[in-house]
Parts: structure tokens; sequence; C-alpha cells
């Protein structure tokens, strides 16, 4: 449920706990051994809860809750216990569950520290540390929901760009394949024919004619599975868009998809590819803005979203689309407030945009 790092990281809450009997409580040698031993326990009953499993989590939840309530009143530190126990129902509930557990939880804390540490302020101090570490468990759910949902956002275009691309061999293969056996299937039968008719130097014309068509339907298959015909932006754009607006984002698109695609290098594929699958795996908005405009010096295209944003560290998604765009002649930007990414490249060659027939 919690990493390792966040697991032990968050063990600092526990510094509250010592600071009582070392600062304000008089201390006797037996109530610092059950001090101890009930901080042992605790840390104990928490990595287990930590790890993650469900089935035992409430139990373990309130062996936590008599830890701490044991410890009272040895130790008005354990209000530090009490706030682990608050995180952890901030964690796992929400809405009206969450509210409900976290009064009771509020509620015992103040009756039981009002019996044996009979103060307001220690009273107004204990509510806030467990409310406070509280609402940090709910904001760690959110995290992590979000987290969560922009994987499975992420995971969800991934299998559409498999898709597509199995789509695409089966048309590929089926056009290839469908045109060359039907004239292997010709070409076989013309064979048979002068043969029939004792013409060897026909048939030997025919059987070469026939090599000569399968070793081109091997290259056209090869070439289709290896990806050497890609799909085309006006195919991959509006995909990736539908995407996004799965995953809740609103898109404003002012792009001329078959324009794009026909005179752009198919590089462009990925490149897009990446930058849409870094929004949703980055992005914290829900509205972007899509445009591609077209002048003498080649294309700029530029995505905006309204995510707060307050600076940009590149990995390997970003990394990747600045060199594939510059070993075209391009160049990848960005900008903050708004968040916005500007490639441009240049205008194809008209001997690298006729491809390979």
């Amino acid at each position: 449920m919690l990493t390792g790092t966040l697991r032990w990281g968050y063990l600092i809450y526990l510094g509250f706990y010592f600071l009582p009997p070392l600062l304000i409580q008089a201390t006797s040698p037996w109530q610092w051994a059950g001090i101890v031993l009930a901080l042992l326990a605790f840390i104990v009953v928490y990595h287990r809860i930590a790890a993650g499993n469900k089935e035992q989590r409430w139990p373990l939840l309130l062996a936590m809750w008599l830890i701490a309530t044991a410890v009272t009143p040895i130790n008005s530190g354990s209000m530090a216990m009490f706030a682990y126990i608050g995180f952890f129902i901030g964690f796992w509930l929400s809405n009206s569950r969450y509210l409900l557990a976290i009064v009771l939880l509020l509620l015992w804390q103040a009756a039981w520290f009002w019996w044996w540490y009979p103060s307001l302020w220690l009273q107004g101090y204990a509510l806030v540390v467990v409310l406070g570490v509280s609402v940090s468990g709910l904001v760690e759910q959110m995290r992590l929901h979000n987290h969560l949902q922009q994987e499975r956002s992420h995971a969800e275009l991934q299998q559409m760009a498999r898709q597509l691309e199995r789509e695409r061999i089966a048309r590929d293969l089926h056009d290839v394949l469908g045109h060359s056996l039907a004239t292997i299937a010709l070409k076989a039968e013309l064979t048979q024919v002068w043969l029939e008719r004792q013409q060897p130097q026909a048939a030997q014309q025919q059987l070469a004619e026939l090599q000569q068509v399968a070793r081109q339907s091997l290259q056209l298959v090869r070439e289709t599975i290896s990806g050497y015909r890609q799909q085309g932006l006006d195919v991959v754009l509006p995909a990736l868009l539908a995407q996004l607006r799965s995953s809740g984002w609103i898109c404003h698109v002012d792009v001329d998809f078959a324009a794009l695609a026909a005179d752009s290098p198919q590089e462009l594929e990925l490149i897009l590819t990446e930058l849409c699958t870094n929004v949703l795996k980055h992005s914290n908005g829900k509205e972007l803005w899509l445009s591609a405009s077209k002048d003498h010096s080649g294309w700029q295209l530029r995505l905006q979203d309204d995510g707060v944003c307050t600076a940009i560290t590149p990995g390997h998604g970003l990394t990747g689309i600045a060199e594939r765009l510059a070993a075209l002649g391009g160049v990848f930007q960005w900008q903050l407030a708004p968040t916005c990414f500007i490639l441009s490249w240049p205008l194809q060659q008209p001997d690298s945009a006729q491809g390979v027939t």
C-alpha cells in the first residue's frame, strides 16, 4: 500500500511521541520502559498495516488504537499514535464514512485525554495534530487515486495503439496477399497450360514471372510487419484525442488532419503519441487546445493545457521528443503559465515525401 520510502518517511511524526516525557512530564524508569515497549509494538503494527493486507487492516488499526489508549496514562505524546490512526482513516475512507470515523476518533481521544490530562491547550493541540495528519491521509488517497487513473489511461492508450497497429497489419496483409496470391495462382495455371501444350519456353517464362511476384510479395509482407508503412497522422492523432477525451479531457482542436498527415514525417506519429502520454501522466489539467499552422519555413504545432505547472524537468519522454525533432531539423520548446508545448519542423523534401513504392 505504501512504498518503503514513504513507509519510513511517515515515521517522522513519532517525534511528537517523546516530547512530553522529555520536556513536560516527570517520567520514572518503569514509565520509560512502558513508553518504549508501546512504541515498538506500535511500529510493528504500523508496518503490517502499511504492507497493504486489506483483510487484516481493520483489526490491526484496532490494535494500534489499543496501544495508543493504553500508553496515554503515562505519556500524553500518544497523540502522535492517534494521529497515525487518523492518517489511515483518511487514507482508507472518504465522504460520510470518513467523517463518522474521524469524529469518533477525536471524541474518544478528547474524552480519554481529559480524564488523564484536563488541559484545554493540550486538548486543542492534540485535536490539531490528529486532524492535520488525517487530512494528509485524505490527500495521499487522492494522489494515489490520480496516479492509478493516469496509469490506467496510459495503459489504455498503449492498448489502443497496439489495436490500431494490428488492424493496420491485417488490412495491409489482406491487400498485399490478396492481390499477390491471385497473381501467383494465375501464373501457376498458365504454366500448367503451356506444359500441357508442350511449350516449355512459355512455361519457363511464366515460372520466372511467378518467382518475381513471390519475391515482391515477400518483401511487401516484411515491410508490412516491420511497420514500414505507418498509419498516418490523420489516423493516429484523432485516436489520441479520443483517448484523452475518454480520460475526462476537454479537447479544442484546430488542425487539418489530412494536410498535416500529407506533409509531415512519419516520426511525428511517435512524437505526438509520447506528448499525449506525457499530458495524461503528468498534467493536472482537464482542458487542452491543439492547433497546427504552416508557413514557408515549415509546420508548427501547439499543445496547451490548463494544468498548473511551476517547472518542467525533462525526463525520457520529453528528451526523446526533442531528439526526434532535432533529427528532423525541428525544435521542441515549452513555456509555463499557461503550460504549452511547441513543436516546429521544416517542410519535407519532395523525394522524402514520396516514400518507397
